[in-house]
């Protein structure tokens, strides 16, 4: 499920540091917690088991959706200059969680901080945003960088364009370990032997990067190159493209990444 989140600012003067992805991961599990901590516990410990080393929580989020921010490189962050401001959510869970994740964020208030930065925002409106696929095409947009790396000679990661002929395979595969990752129900396990193709849409402007820090001042701190600002065309079974709307494509989609939408 994909939801519109609209908040509103607690303050008349709002900066958003400009590293805020983590912090509002931070904030989704808490909120998962409050209602059930199991499900929470078990999805920042653990998650969907592809392997003995590739695990996934199977949901994403888009940047925050900021009309008119205002850049504050001295300060570190975005001004908010908007009565509100809009973030999407999305979880690859049963239909009939709708209306109970919908409550979970209704009324809560999001803190944003950092050791420089404090943001508040109350969340004011939760809505579902339908989803019908109807065809086995999706012309999909970013909503928050894609990463999608591989590995050189020296085992580091470089990270692709989305034009690399690489990133398409990459992006591919990954969905592929997402779909394993899940228990398959019955009568749809060929679902696999469908083609399921990835094809780069060369826009106005070239796509953007943007080089962000998953946890942040901590031993496991991670700086990770997404590419936004693009569209693609993605072909397969259509439960493989609902995962991808719903879960988020490429890596570190619960830190932010990977978020797409119609």
């Amino acid at each position: 499920m994909q939801f519109r989140l609209t908040l509103r600012p607690i303050h008349r003067k709002t900066l958003v540091p400009f590293n805020y992805a983590y912090r509002l991961s931070a904030f989704i599990y808490s909120v998962l917690a409050d209602a059930d901590a199991r499900y929470a516990d078990f999805l920042h410990e653990q998650g969907y088991q592809y392997s003995s080393t590739r695990r996934f929580k199977l949901f994403t989020f888009s940047d925050l959706l900021m009309p008119n921010a205002r850049v504050d490189t001295q300060a570190g962050g975005l001004w908010v200059n908007s009565e509100t401001i809009e973030w999407i959510v999305s979880f690859y869970v049963d239909q009939a969680a709708q209306h109970f994740i919908m409550g979970l964020f209704q009324d809560q208030t999001c803190v944003i901080a950092s050791p420089r930065h404090r943001a508040e925002f109350s969340i004011e409106r939760v809505e579902a945003i339908p989803l019908a696929i109807t065809t086995n095409t999706l012309t999909l947009r970013t909503l928050s960088p894609v990463v999608i790396a591989q590995k050189d000679e020296r085992g580091m990661d470089q990270y692709l364009h989305p034009s690399d002929e690489a990133f398409g395979t990459l992006l591919i595969s990954n969905l592929l370990a997402k779909w394993n990752s899940v228990p398959v129900t019955a009568g749809t396990a060929d679902l696999l032997d469908e083609t399921l193709t990835y094809r780069y849409l060369p826009g106005r402007y070239e796509p953007k990067s943007r080089l962000l820090t998953i946890k942040e001042n901590s031993r496991a701190e991670t700086k990770v190159r997404g590419y936004y600002g693009f569209s693609f065309e993605l072909t397969g079974p259509k439960e493989i493209l609902e995962l991808a709307v719903f879960a988020g494509v490429g890596r570190y989609n619960a830190e932010g990444f990977g978020a797409v939408g119609l």
